[in-house]
């Protein structure tokens, strides 16, 4: 079930980003245990997506469970993505970004990392 229901998730914030304007690149990727959500475009500027849900806020909001680890784990992931993907991570511009789903509020962090 909370699998379903993450996908879910992931789904309403692809949908999020993409009536934005980015473009879908990649989804669950995972790299040594590490998991990026969503990975897209905004333009030229290549995106790594953290999509994190609570239905209530009775155990806090979903943007507090992004701790400066997982940030730096999705860092990590994600360089490791462009690598091996044939992208150099220093001469192209990239960011982590989280939307975070609180029941039906959906907001998106840009730039995590900063």
């Amino acid at each position: 079930m909370a699998r379903w229901i993450g996908h879910n998730q992931e789904k309403r914030a692809q949908q999020y980003l993409q009536r934005a304007g980015l473009t879908l690149v990649a989804k669950n990727v995972t790299y040594r245990g590490s998991e990026i959500d969503l990975i897209m475009k905004e333009q030229q500027t290549w995106v790594c997506v953290e999509v994190k849900y609570r239905q209530q806020d009775s155990h806090g909001h979903a943007a507090e469970t992004i701790s400066p680890a997982k940030i730096h784990r999705m860092g990590t992931a994600f360089q490791r993505y462009l690598s091996d993907n044939g992208i150099n991570s220093n001469m192209v511009p990239m960011r982590l970004d989280a939307v975070v789903i609180d029941g039906d509020t959906i907001n998106w962090l840009k730039n995590i990392a900063q």
